[in-house]
């Protein structure tokens, strides 16, 4: 049972006003903490690690960054994913588990890389890779936007490109808006320049008065960073 779960689609922005902002974050962290405390432990982590480090850890995100990745797909429970820099799959292995560990048949991750020289989703077991799940994109991410082949609405986005200042606010402000009410902006290595932070300070609205975050104008519900991991929750406003 989920300790917080944003509700239905219909029914969220009468919901998210009961709820006070430290409530709402403190719950959900329960939920993401124990699903990621559940997969350090688990054996699933271990094999990743071993395949990790056979084939070479450069590039590559971390324990702690895939567990909180896992713990955030599990909480949602998403149908569409979308995620740029895919590169050997460390990260698609973790979300492909987590939506296994949900049972989550029908969801799809499209796992966009660039590089032509790297082996796509190398690392992701075979029964993730052939659950149907699993969807490679080569090619730039820019094309595939221009030529609207990326679904739409997407309940996560994760970026883990090209980690430029102005790459990453580029991708931020292309698939802020293709979220759905109550998806997941997530970004990898969010410490290697300000654009997460500055990205997420436009998402607010302040109250004239108080100075304080204005709940009807704000376009996100939460956001947070664990590790090396940054992530907002959108919200739909008028």
């Amino acid at each position: 049972m989920r300790v917080f779960q944003l509700p239905q689609r219909r029914q969220l922005k009468q919901t998210t006003q009961a709820l006070s902002p430290s409530t709402s974050l403190y719950s959900m962290w329960d939920a993401v903490a124990r699903f990621a405390k559940e997969i350090r432990a688990s054996e699933f982590m271990s094999d990743m690690i071993s395949r990790r480090d056979a084939y070479g850890s450069e590039g590559v995100m971390g324990a702690l960054d895939c567990a909180t990745l896992y713990a955030l797909t599990r909480w949602l429970r998403p149908e569409v994913l979308v995620e740029s820099g895919g590169f050997i799959g460390m990260s698609s292995a973790f979300i492909l588990k987590a939506l296994a560990d949900e049972k989550l048949a029908a969801s799809k991750l499209y796992s966009i890389e660039l590089s032509e020289d790297c082996e796509q989703g190398v690392l992701i077991p075979e029964a993730l890779r052939s659950s149907g799940g699993f969807v490679p994109m080569r090619g730039r991410i820019e094309h595939f936007l221009e030529g609207n082949q990326l679904p739409q609405p997407i309940d996560i986005f994760l970026h883990d490109s090209s980690h430029s200042y102005q790459h990453m606010l580029w991708e931020f402000r292309q698939f802020w808006p293709r979220l759905r009410d109550g998806g997941l902006l997530v970004s990898h290595d969010i410490q290697m320049n300000a654009a997460f932070p500055e990205f997420v300070t436009k998402t607010y609205a302040h109250e004239k008065k108080t100075g304080r975050r204005d709940m009807q104008r704000t376009s996100h519900y939460e956001w947070g960073r664990w590790g090396y991991i940054g992530f907002a929750i959108k919200r739909q406003t008028d």
